[in-house]
């Protein structure tokens, strides 16, 4: 009797593990059409495609994470019911003031909006929002079950691509009449008043437009010229990057990254404040806009993802032996240079 009882408990353990990794996958799924969906500048469905997928993904993981951490994802009244998406938003992301959930819980209402009103110029309102969801997806799949989904999806696709063809105000109060323009317009003021408010990348990643005439052709991110015979002076003819999205992290974001990846490796030390300082002091890194950029709006430094692959690129090459492998508290720096002292004052 009890071999019977001990049978059926580890089948129910290898049952709920297949659970686990079932949700677990149609999660990595649906995230992938999220942003496969919205970098396709051909459809028109981009901001609902995304919302709803983004959403759903969400959904799966935290229900996956619920499971894993013993409890059930059932409503205790209708046990043939699982718990919707903001029950499982408040489940696992208890502080409500946890800007990784106040992110959720505005893509929950943008996709219960969108499923009754959305106007394609709303992208650009929400896009802060979307592109710090994405991100944050990534770090807590990683943090929860050590899944990483750039396995899955090259690093550089997880931005978002923006449609630099902005409406004017008046054109969009023109093509949709008074009622629809004012729901836009309160959305898009009440959007930039949570971001003006709460400068966390995890809520929402800012985005500054910040112009600067550079003599290489190929630094350029904006082609202008001037034409004699034309209308205007200058217009623009090249699609715009925007540099809060591909300088999208701040420092200490990048040393939780990098930290990440090396763990991923085998690697499980804390890259310090002072060590990135150091690194960065060595290479010259911050005069560098491949690697730093200077947000004037914010006076503010953004970090590009080439700035972590740049470091974890340095610790793994340093090829380090098993005993500095695993410790939280070495000083990085001491392994990577002889002498960090002339460095910092050279």
């Amino acid at each position: 009797m009890l071999c019977y009882i001990l049978y059926m408990k580890d089948m129910g353990e290898v049952l709920e593990k297949e659970l686990i990794d079932n949700l677990l996958n149609k999660s990595e799924e649906a995230f992938l059409m999220a942003i496969e969906i919205y970098n396709k500048p051909t459809i028109n469905y981009r901001l609902e495609g995304f919302t709803f997928f983004i959403c759903n993904a969400w959904e799966l993981l935290l229900k996956a994470k619920i499971l894993n951490d013993g409890n059930s994802i059932y409503f205790f009244d209708k046990p043939d019911r699982t718990i919707s998406l903001s029950n499982c938003i408040k489940n696992i992301f208890t502080n409500d003031k946890d800007p990784v959930r106040k992110n959720l819980e505005i893509m929950l209402g943008l996709r219960n909006t969108a499923t009754h009103f959305i106007i394609k110029e709303m992208d650009s309102v929400y896009l802060p929002f979307m592109q710090a969801n994405v991100l944050n997806y990534s770090q807590k799949l990683f943090t929860f079950f050590n899944r990483d989904i750039t396995e899955k999806i090259n690093s550089s696709f997880l931005t978002l691509v923006i449609n630099s063809e902005e409406m004017s105000e008046e054109d969009i109060l023109s093509k949709y009449g008074k009622n629809i323009f004012n729901k836009y317009n309160k959305m898009k003021i009440d959007a930039q008043t949570i971001i003006q408010n709460n400068q966390n990348e995890k809520l929402a990643i800012r985005i500054d437009l910040n112009l600067k005439i550079v003599k290489n052709r190929e630094d350029a991110q904006i082609l202008f010229g001037i034409a004699n015979d034309g209308e205007e002076n200058v217009r623009i003819i090249k699609e715009l990057k925007d540099t809060n999205l591909t300088h999208c992290y701040n420092q200490k974001r990048v040393r939780e990254i990098v930290s990440s990846n090396l763990k991923r490796k085998g690697i499980n030390i804390k890259i310090s404040q002072y060590d990135l300082k150091i690194i960065c002091d060595k290479f010259d890194l911050k005069s560098n806009e491949k690697y730093f950029y200077k947000h004037t709006l914010t006076n503010s430094w953004g970090c590009s993802q080439h700035l972590v692959d740049f470091v974890t690129e340095l610790i793994l090459k340093k090829n380090l032996p098993q005993e500095q492998r695993n410790s939280k508290y070495t000083n990085v720096y001491l392994l990577l240079f002889k002498n960090p002292a002339l460095i910092l004052h050279k």
